[in-house]
């Protein structure tokens, strides 16, 4: 018996991982963006970092929580090891068949980015991310907390107007159509990789084309002649399905 309970001490420390085993800094971050809300690919970063003040090696999982965000917003985590797609809220998820903890030493810190995708939309969002240890992944030691204002910067009333252009239907399946085509000269679909599609001439209520154009996410710029691309907008071709 005296055996046995002397194997067990010497592992306790080890498996014991506390709430004061992590430092968060800072552990609330709060920050206004004014941004020009017409680039659909607006990405915008929050950095804070986690600190193992334990004496221990801690494998970590975090868990992404959006407590509050407006309609289309999307974020994303990158974690000092790995850049994570929107669609994965953690660095272990069965159902994505994603294991990977990260090894945190004694006194080490991992810097964390968080991502603010707005999609064309301003307001505020409040997001998480909690930290558990591997082992015990529904005991949260920690939390980083964000609070994201994202505010339209807008100078005039012309851009004011370009920034409300609207592309539909979006996703399209055989055409799109503008909702105004002012200022406008010309549209020219691009692909992910910048290499240009298909280009139109702008015409208020035309039916743009979509034939033969392969499904996938595209990049719209509008041109205008004098002034050169003045908004590019994000248009998912996917086709009609049974």
């Amino acid at each position: 018996m005296k055996q046995i309970i002397h194997i067990f001490l010497a592992f306790s420390p080890l498996a014991f991982v506390s709430a004061q085993s992590l430092r968060i800094e800072p552990g609330d971050v709060k920050q206004t963006f004014k941004v020009n809300l017409a680039d659909p690919l607006l990405n915008l970063e929050l950095y804070a970092s986690v600190r193992n003040i334990s004496n221990d090696t801690i494998r970590l999982k975090w868990q992404r929580r959006e407590v509050s965000q407006p309609s289309g917003w999307q974020t994303q985590v990158c974690d000092g090891v790995e850049c994570y797609l929107p669609i994965v809220s953690s660095n272990v998820d069965p159902n994505l068949g994603l294991n990977a903890p990260f090894v945190l030493p004694p006194n080490k810190k991992a810097d964390f980015i968080f991502h603010v995708l707005p999609n064309q939309t301003a307001g505020t969002g409040k997001f998480a991310i909690r930290f558990s240890s591997a082992q015990k992944p529904d005991s949260i030691l920690a939390s980083m907390n964000f609070e994201v204002n994202v505010q339209s910067l807008v100078t005039n009333s012309k851009e004011w107007q370009q920034g409300n252009i609207q592309v539909f239907p979006n996703p399209a399946s055989d055409f799109f159509m503008l909702n105004t085509t002012e200022d406008v000269d010309q549209l020219v679909l691009y692909n992910l990789l910048g290499v240009p599609v298909k280009t139109y001439l702008a015409e208020q209520g035309q039916r743009y084309s979509l034939n033969n154009i392969v499904d996938g996410v595209y990049l719209l710029a509008l041109v205008n002649k004098s002034r050169g691309t003045i908004r590019t907008m994000r248009i998912i071709k996917r086709g009609v399905r049974s």
